[in-house]
């Protein structure tokens, strides 16, 4: 099975270790005859500020123009490239103009041809449902869906000039994708938007909706009851995974009715800032399984704990896998916003392989 050859990639490329000599048994891998593994990954900004592009010396510019443009993902390219889709946040826009510029203090952006770091690192769809993506407006964001349409990437978010879903297909097997910024859905008329979205993706039959929400405080290490609200309805409207972005630290998951909600993915390659504020984050790696009819049975996900950056002292934007204590950190820094569930342990090389979860009805 592929989830066989996923652990074997992890054990060669994290440690190197036996899975017969770990301490702790790694949780039994749910077996279906259809199964497909989506790698999530945080928020990348795959640019910088103009602030940061003028006055510091190593920004995430300077460092990409140093080592190519493979130097962001050249640490957990592997494990992207072993699994069928990895889709990562993007918080940045592809431009090459400095126009249209929008009035607030972040602002992000690199040239198109940065969008050649999402393929060399084998991420194959973004998410562009967040507060960044409209730092140039529309035309800012009109050159980064063309880059990644150039690219052949794919991409989905909705906001005021954007509205799009993705469709993973895979052995007849269907997976749509939706996405959006929690100020966007509170506006006027968004939710009309959104609904239809969820509505497309049934209409073109789809097994499984995956669901990317972007709010709550940035920093906290806990979620909000707003992100609740938002998964909550998006549950309501179809959603079978939600995953969170935003805070740009990680946070907890909530497992309910079937349905896995993970709050927050915390940063990933984060160009935004030279600062590091947190090291931790992870991939979540899930194994959504079917039937040969297609049905949806369940998933089952593994936690990759990973640091954001290579040093503390300035973030060199690179994530790479980590293990020991600071593995066992990531997991502990995650349970701290988990209710009613004590999330398995992570086991070295393999990660923290959750459960499996059935789908609803499906007990």
């Amino acid at each position: 099975m592929r989830i066989a050859s996923l652990l074997l990639a992890l054990l060669m490329l994290m440690s190197g270790a036996a899975l017969a000599a770990a301490e702790i048994p790694p949780a039994e891998i749910f077996q279906a005859p259809k199964q497909i593994v989506v790698s999530f990954a945080g928020d990348c900004t795959l640019g910088c500020t103009p602030l940061s592009r003028e006055h510091e010396e190593n920004n995430f510019e300077a460092l990409v123009e140093k080592n190519g443009l493979e130097y962001p993902f050249a640490k957990v390219r592997e494990i992207f490239e072993q699994d069928d889709l990895t889709i990562v946040n993007l918080e940045s826009t592809f431009y090459d103009s400095e126009n249209n510029r929008a009035q607030k203090t972040y602002t992000f952006r690199a040239p198109t041809h940065y969008a050649d770091i999402l393929t060399l690192g084998s991420v194959e769809a973004v998410s562009i449902g967040n507060n960044h993506a409209l730092d140039y407006g529309r035309a800012g964001q009109e050159s980064t869906i063309q880059a990644l349409e150039a690219r052949k990437i794919g991409w989905f978010g909705t906001n005021e000039y954007a509205s799009k879903t993705f469709i993973y297909e895979k052995d007849g097997v269907k997976i749509g994708f939706v996405a959006a910024y929690i100020s966007y859905w509170w506006s006027k008329g968004a939710v009309d938007v959104i609904k239809a979205d969820f509505a497309e993706l049934e209409e073109a039959d789809c097994d499984l909706i995956v669901a990317c929400i972007h709010g709550g405080v940035e920093y906290d290490l806990r979620h909000d009851t707003n992100q609740e609200k938002m998964a909550d309805r998006f549950i309501k409207y179809g959603a079978d995974i939600i995953i969170g972005h935003h805070p740009h630290t990680i946070q907890g998951l909530r497992v309910q009715d079937g349905i896995s909600t993970l709050w927050s993915l915390g940063n990933f390659s984060f160009g935004g800032n030279t600062e590091v504020r947190t090291m931790n984050t992870f991939i979540a790696q899930f194994t959504f399984s079917f039937d040969d009819e297609n049905q949806y049975l369940g998933h089952q996900l593994n936690i990759i704990p990973c640091h954001v950056s290579g040093t503390e002292e300035e973030n060199n934007f690179q994530p790479y896998p980590v293990t020991g204590k600071d593995a066992d950190a990531v997991i502990k820094a995650i349970q701290y916003d988990v209710k009613r569930l004590k999330l398995k342990p992570y086991v070295e090389g393999v990660g923290a392989i959750q459960e499996f979860v059935p789908a609803p009805g499906k007990k």
